[in-house]
């Protein structure tokens, strides 16, 4: 509580009814700056970890931590992000309350502590403080590019006027941007395939060194690896909270297995449909109808909002909005047959150029775009026979 007051005390702006002139505290010889890197937790948008930075003066007793992942769900947030417009903020905590908050959820806090002098220390700390103002602590989100981990790079960066230099960390086979997230994504499989199948070819492309830091494990081993000056820029690393660690376990439920057991389901009743001589089209309008909302939605995403990683989007291969048009038209043989013979052969190009796309499509895609295939195929022979429906 003492520290929270002290904070309170430096960084409020306005007491009573009259405004006062801001005015930042000079940090003692003592104050030191940490990046603090948090373990991944088992909400989506937790799974990528954290990154914040903590300034302590135990001095002035200062221990605070300035938090750029700090959002709202109020004010429309599910629009905003959705349309690429959701602002998030910096944030600004006691390091008490902030550890308290990361412990009781079971993650894990890494601490470096950053070889700076009292000058540079208190440039960052000033660059913070500015950043904190209301007028100034909002930014536009964006996930590779301005987010938790990047930001506090460029942070370092402008406060310090380029005195820090980042090491070139690339590997010989360079991830790309979906690559990288994939990785955090294993415990999460649902999560894995919607954000697969929202993000298109920008996330394709393999980042550079100062790139890679949108993570914050990309970040704290930068910053590792970093010098400022001619010496290394982390002094001493240490683990303050150690993380309980996320498990995995297979279930039927998840996208793989449960898409391959529907087009067994979709496969067995399109054989007995055939052999019937029934299309079954009762089917086809579940089934178009889901897969034409999914291509609505890549379309809105593509070229809609202003998000830059949901643009061309090879997804649209097999989600053709279209479909929401052609559902009337179902019940009608020619267009029927017609439609679904375009369709049915983009979906076979699809399937056998798979491996080769520069795009890597989530793997449960393949028994979706089977299952559809499967009643393409239906339609197209049973035309072909000229048998009644």
């Amino acid at each position: 509580m003492k520290q929270f007051l002290a904070i309170v005390c430096f960084f409020l702006i306005g007491v009573s009814h009259q405004a006062q002139e801001h005015v930042v505290p000079v940090l003692s010889g003592d104050a030191e700056i940490s990046l603090l890197t948090c373990s991944p937790g088992e909400e989506t948008y937790s799974l990528f970890g954290h990154s914040a930075m903590r300034v302590h003066d135990p001095i002035l007793d200062i221990d605070a931590v300035f938090n750029y992942g700090t959002f709202s769900f109020d004010e429309n947030f599910y629009f905003n992000f959705t349309m690429g417009k959701l602002n998030y903020k910096l944030g600004l905590s006691a390091m008490q309350r902030f550890t308290r908050a990361y412990e009781q959820d079971g993650r894990g806090i890494i601490e470096q502590k950053l070889n700076l002098d009292s000058a540079q220390t208190q440039a960052v700390f000033e660059f913070l403080d500015w950043n904190y103002k209301p007028a100034n602590r909002y930014y536009l989100y964006d996930f590779f590019n301005d987010n938790c981990s990047s930001i506090l790079r460029d942070v370092m960066d402008t406060a310090l006027n380029g005195q820090v230099t980042f090491a070139d960390l690339s590997k010989p086979s360079q991830p790309s941007y979906r690559n990288m997230i994939d990785s955090y994504l294993i415990y999460d499989p649902w999560g894995d395939f919607g954000i697969d199948l929202g993000l298109g070819l920008p996330c394709d492309r393999s980042p550079d060194y100062m790139e890679y830091m949108f993570l914050p494990d990309e970040l704290s081993a930068a910053f590792d690896h970093a010098t400022i000056n001619g010496q290394p820029l982390v002094t001493e690393k240490s683990v303050l909270i150690e993380p309980v660690g996320l498990t995995y376990e297979w279930s039927w439920t998840y996208p793989i297995p449960l898409f391959w057991f529907l087009f067994g389901i979709v496969a067995v009743i399109s054989a007995v449909g055939f052999r019937k001589r029934r299309a079954l089209i009762g089917i086809d309008v579940v089934l178009f109808s889901i897969i034409g909302l999914v291509g609505a939605l890549l379309f809105f995403l593509w070229f809609i909002t202003d998000h830059t990683a949901t643009a061309n989007n090879l997804n649209m291969l097999w989600a053709w909005p279209t479909h929401l048009l052609v559902l009337p038209f179902l019940w009608n043989k020619r267009v029927r047959s017609m439609y679904f013979m375009v369709y049915g052969s983009v979906l076979v190009l699809t399937l056998v150029l798979f491996p080769f796309l520069p795009q890597m499509l989530h793997l449960a895609t393949i028994p979706i775009m089977a299952t559809l295939l499967c009643r393409s195929l239906l339609h197209w022979t049973l035309e072909k026979k000229a048998i009644e429906v």
